[in-house]
């Protein structure tokens, strides 16, 4: 939120602000200031840094793709190619690509990774309705209390199923 004392049109950020606003901590806004990744930050009164609305745009491109994995390395090699201009607009396309590329694979294993993780809860729900009937008669019949449990939660000298 701009100071009351500012014009609305500055838009201008404290670095509490733009660390609620972008949900970055104040630690990281300015070690990306020091790297590099954010340059041309102002200073308002005693040196404060002060931001524009335009590296909140900014700020939130960087966390986005620092979210998805990308490397400071190519963070910092990518801002790079930025400064150098429209000249180096087809490197920033291979670099996004690249990384573009890096998520799709990664995608391709969570998805099987689910598909596996999916398989084993349906066999688990099956295994459960199975024998929810058995553990109701076995229960209203039986006024044994139940065999203590171990750390694992398994009565003590149950054997562990392979599969499990």
């Amino acid at each position: 939120m701009p100071e009351r004392n500012r014009p609305p049109d500055e838009h201008r950020y404290t670095i509490t602000e733009v660390a609620r606003l972008t949900g970055l901590r104040a630690h990281t806004l300015r070690w990306y200031e020091e790297m590099g990744l954010v340059t041309d930050v102002g200073r308002g009164p005693g040196g404060r840094r002060s931001y524009e609305v335009s590296h909140l745009r900014w700020l939130d491109f960087l966390a986005q793709v620092r979210e998805t994995g990308m490397t400071v390395a190519d963070l910092t090699r990518y801002v790079e190619l930025v400064r150098k201009g429209e000249e180096s607009v087809s490197e920033r396309l291979a670099l996004l690509e690249a990384h573009r590329c890096r998520l799709d694979d990664q995608a391709a294993r969570l998805e099987r990774c689910l598909r596996h993780l999916d398989a084993r809860l349906a066999s688990y729900r099956l295994a459960e309705q199975r024998l929810a009937p058995t553990t109701e008669r076995t229960s209203s019949r039986s006024r044994r209390p139940a065999p203590p449990a171990s750390a694992t939660g398994r009565p003590t000298g149950a054997p562990v199923p392979a599969y499990a």
